[in-house]
């Protein structure tokens, strides 16, 4: 353990280093995967996120709140990713990463863009002339959730790169690493804020002339998944992460409150987004208190045999559940029935959760049979 007063930081051996499985990371695997459906049904299921309420309503301050709380679960995933990737005690090399992770992705990607043209294809109104030209070209738009799988194919390409810097066991790196990550993320925070009329001139030319921004993004969230769940903070250390993580995520929702563009507009709404310390805060808390509770708890053979299932199941449910989310919100399903958006974002989002679990095992069982023939 490294002792330094308050901010006391224990290196932990990963469970898997023995063979073993670590039952925590799979909670924060179902866990993000369950917030990114939550996110995109409140997208499609709030009224203010389709612009129809007028900003400071009940329904459209529902919508901000959701944003906040289900805001960036894709860093998560990148953490996840880290541990699994860059852990020397496990054998990852970038034979076995092509063969056996960028096909699998790849493959997924060519397919469920297919899926998704098709679907959009049957939706348009009015019914267009079914041509190969019409479909190809369809299947060549970017569906809008599907971008993760390109970036997650890179991050992958990429990982016996950085396997190096998680071997070498230098914890003054590691411990620089988190520091000019975390200042880059606080640059950026401080220029993409709506109240900072200065950063135009005093933060862009740091980040456009400098690679701070660069320094935001994937790659570094992924070699800081492995660090944090490597060097777990000390009891009260960790607290205050927690705490911290609570009071980000309350500010950035008075941040929503106060700029009401800035919170409706995806594209504008940067406090919630991937990039800001207000991410980072929030996340990270999130990310060691599941990782840090579920290490020790005592699953029940039945509860590790769902949870095993469920965690295996979470690339098909972010490949499918958009396509469930599509399907009740072109039907009207519950708003019909003028049920309120704060319910409903949650049954949006367990359906599409239970349903893309649902296919996830079908396709895990139907592979296992395929596989069995061939043997």
């Amino acid at each position: 353990m490294e002792q330094n007063r308050f901010f006391t930081v224990e290196k932990v051996e990963p469970m898997f280093a023995g063979g073993g499985r670590d039952w925590s990371v799979d909670v924060l695997r179902c866990i993000s995967c369950f917030m990114v459906c939550a996110l995109h049904a409140s997208w499609q299921t709030m009224p203010a996120m389709r612009g129809i309420v007028d900003p400071g309503t009940m329904d459209w301050i529902s919508g901000a709140a959701y944003r906040i709380i289900f805001g960036s679960p894709t860093v998560l995933f990148v953490m996840v990713s880290g541990i699994f990737f860059l852990s020397p005690e496990r054998h990852v090399t970038a034979k076995k990463i092509w063969k056996k992770n960028v096909l699998k992705m790849t493959c997924a990607y060519i397919f469920w863009c297919l899926v998704y043209a098709l679907y959009r294809i049957h939706v348009m109104d009015p019914q267009p002339e079914i041509t190969m030209q019409l479909v190809i070209q369809e299947w060549m738009v970017e569906e809008k959730h599907l971008w993760y799988i390109p970036m997650i194919l890179g991050l992958y390409i990429i990982a016996p790169i950085l396997r190096p810097i998680t071997a070498s066991g230098d914890v003054k790196v590691f411990r620089y690493l988190v520091m000019i990550f975390t200042g880059a993320l606080i640059l950026n925070t401080i220029y993409t804020w709506p109240e900072f009329p200065y950063g135009e001139l005093y933060i862009f030319p740091i980040l456009e002339k400098t690679p701070m921004e660069l320094i935001c993004e994937y790659t570094f969230w992924m070699l800081f998944g492995w660090i944090a769940y490597t060097y777990r903070p000390g009891k009260k250390f960790r607290y205050f992460i927690y705490a911290v993580g609570i009071g980000m995520a309350i500010l950035g929702f008075i941040i929503s409150l106060h700029n009401w563009s800035f919170a409706l507009d995806p594209d504008a709404a940067t406090v919630t987004r991937k990039f800001t310390i207000v991410t980072f805060c929030k996340n990270t808390a999130l990310f060691f208190f599941v990782v840090t509770f579920f290490r020790n708890h005592e699953f029940s053979e039945r509860g590790k045999k769902i949870l095993g299932k469920l965690s295996g199941s979470t690339l098909m449910i972010y490949l499918i559940h958009w396509l469930f989310l599509d399907i009740m919100f072109d039907h009207n399903f519950l708003y019909g029935a003028g049920v309120s958006p704060w319910i409903g974002v949650w049954i949006y989002a367990i359906i599409a959760y239970i349903a893309g679990g649902i296919s996830g095992l079908i396709v895990q069982t139907v592979w296992k049979r395929i596989k069995g023939i061939f043997r």
